[in-house]
């Protein structure tokens, strides 16, 4: 199922947040990488909505390429 949402591709596959993972504002997940919380070896996250999961992977390293989708305003946080 494809959604547009303003601001997002509409070729990004939005879907149902799962019961694991850590779904977190875009805010917070920024600040647990720069702290140093979250690298790339913890785990990887999708990009979110306040309601929905992306399929659009982003990582801890993706922050100091600086290619962080800002359309998105959360993130969902898999721990390996």
């Amino acid at each position: 199922m494809l959604f547009l949402i303003v601001g997002i591709s509409m070729l990004t596959k939005l879907k149902s947040i799962p019961d694991y993972g850590d779904h977190m504002t875009m805010e917070e997940w920024l600040e647990c990488v720069e702290c140093g919380g979250f690298i790339d070896y913890d785990g990887s996250g999708n990009y979110a909505t306040a309601t929905q999961m992306s399929d659009k992977e982003v990582v801890p390293s993706d922050v100091k390429k600086g290619s962080i989708d800002k359309s998105f305003t959360h993130v969902v946080w898999f721990n390996k």
